[in-house]
């Protein structure tokens, strides 16, 4: 009963960090934390925790949704342009989340922009379970830090400036989504693709 209940808590915690679109620890830390100090079962805790954070990661996302049709009308059209870009292409955004995710970088970025285009989040969501899951596992399986209370977890997100910085970094990635013509470029790009192949064939 104590095993499950600390479990809970610890899909709790990593649920509401998954939600906040920046300066959270990874949920791994957390995982961690709650591996070390309370012994939890290793496989339960990540596949788990890796799922629940993919949920909060949805929210996260429909959140971005909510704010960009309620605050962001003068730039919704390119968003929306972009979202369809990426729809007609939807092949491509199962691995794409996976190789981003796989990397040591916050993925609110990811999620927030993929609200703001409004792409179909179970691509995004099968992407980031595949690539969080062995990730995560490793991660806690190899963690040797030893987190005194939740509070330290918290800190720890702060406790380098490599840390702030990736956190910096995807909060100027969502800017440039925001200002910049992606779904034009990308177009474009795309286009000159095609014809450069047709040309060569």
């Amino acid at each position: 009963m104590e095993t499950a209940l600390l479990l809970l808590a610890a899909f709790a915690v990593i649920f509401i960090i998954n939600m906040v679109p920046a300066f959270m620890p990874a949920s791994w830390m957390v995982m961690s934390f709650f591996y070390i100090q309370f012994n939890l079962p290793l496989l339960v805790l990540t596949v788990g925790g890796a799922i629940v954070s993919g949920f909060g990661r949805m929210v996260l996302a429909k959140e971005s949704t909510y704010v960009k049709r309620r605050f962001m009308q003068d730039r919704s059209q390119d968003l929306d342009d972009l979202g369809e870009f990426l729809s007609t292409r939807h092949r491509w955004l199962a691995p794409t989340t996976f190789a981003y995710s796989l990397l040591p970088l916050p993925t609110n970025n990811l999620f927030v922009a993929a609200g703001l285009a409004e792409v179909r989040l179970l691509f995004v969501l099968l992407g980031f379970w595949a690539a969080r899951i062995p990730a995560d596992t490793f991660f806690v399986w190899s963690a040797d830090r030893v987190f005194d209370s939740l509070g330290d977890v918290f800190k720890g997100a702060f406790g380098s400036w490599l840390a702030i910085a990736f956190q910096l970094l995807g909060v100027i990635s969502l800017v440039l989504l925001y200002r910049l013509p992606w779904a034009r470029w990308l177009r474009r790009w795309t286009h000159r693709i095609e014809r450069q192949a047709q040309s060569n064939a």
